[in-house]
């Protein structure tokens, strides 16, 4: 992992501690790709997936982009039973070209970036809450609650990441920060291990500040795609808020000036990559984009911010 290299840390701000201490972390010598075995899936499973997925659908129908709105109506996921990855992968593969490729856990970043690059998107197949995330830490404690677990689980993967894959704009976007994630690991520029280390980070944190925790100016013509007119003047498009129940509602409520404890920032591409972020916690800040075209065009004409040589 990348944490153990340092130098150039002090150039970022908001510096925070590994929070993800206890994770079962895979790499590329590890036996990561697993079949879904959907049969095997359990009531208690279904039943913790129906419990977040339907808590979620009146505040993302009021909150998400049109991106997200139009590609979960087109994915066509079940409220009632947990993602089938056999029959999605077919439509998401028409849409933009990915697939999703069952993994045992959390991946390192050599792993994640290089699947990325391949138009490959992880996923596991375990559920927060349930007898099996236990048992997969049963020696030792992690957050597992509704809101939040530290490992991505299914429920995140799928209902806060895989609608935008169907989009193709925004698939071929999310590729391309993996061809650069997977450009900058292989060190064919011989920066070494530092400044790879420090690169990388930056990218991490441009991922985790927009399509991890990403929200944007509210878009014309959206509410014609909802139930309910959206009652705030932003609309969300990282997927780790929309697979949040607390976290959407705490940014609607910050939004509309009925919570404080988060700052919205105008989105500046240069503060994002050199701002560093807790997975730990509810975010204490969002950066703002004004369109996802914008979001677009700033990590194309800013790829000199991912290659610090010291």
């Amino acid at each position: 992992m990348l944490e153990q290299y340092t130098k150039y840390d002090y150039l970022f701000s908001n510096l925070r501690p590994n929070a993800i201490g206890g994770i079962k972390i895979f790499s590329r010598d590890d036996d990561f790709i697993i079949q879904q075995k959907y049969d095997a899936i359990t009531d208690e499973e279904h039943g913790i997936w129906s419990r977040l997925f339907t808590k979620l659908i009146n505040p993302l129908d009021r909150y998400a982009c049109a991106e997200y709105i139009n590609g979960l109506a087109a994915l066509g996921l079940r409220q009632d039973k947990m993602p089938n990855f056999a029959e999605l992968n077919p439509i998401i593969k028409e849409a933009s070209g990915w697939e999703l490729v069952p993994v045992a856990g959390f991946l390192d970043e050599y792993v994640f970036f290089e699947l990325n690059a391949n138009r490959k998107f992880p996923v596991t197949d375990i559920v927060r809450q349930s007898d099996r995330m236990d048992e997969k830490y049963s020696d030792g404690a992690i957050q597992n609650e509704d809101d939040y677990t530290p490992e991505p689980d299914v429920f995140h993967d799928v209902r806060g990441h895989v609608p935008m894959l169907m989009n193709k704009e925004y698939g071929d976007f999310l590729a391309d920060v993996g061809i650069l994630g997977h450009r900058i690991l292989t060190d064919d520029e011989g920066l070494g291990p530092n400044l790879v280390a420090h690169n990388l980070k930056r990218l991490q944190n441009f991922a985790w500040w927009t399509y991890e925790f990403g929200i944007m100016e509210k878009q014309e013509g959206t509410d014609t795609l909802r139930k309910e007119t959206n009652d705030m003047n932003h609309e969300i498009y990282g997927a780790g808020i929309m697979s949040s129940y607390a976290e959407t509602l705490h940014i609607a409520a910050c939004s509309k000036g009925e919570n404080s404890y988060s700052e919205f920032f105008p989105y500046n591409i240069e503060e994002a990559v050199m701002t560093r972020f807790d997975y730990s916690e509810i975010q204490d800040r969002y950066f703002v984009i004004d369109s996802m075209d914008s979001l677009y065009k700033s990590f194309y004409d800013n790829q000199d911010l991912f290659w610090y040589k010291g």
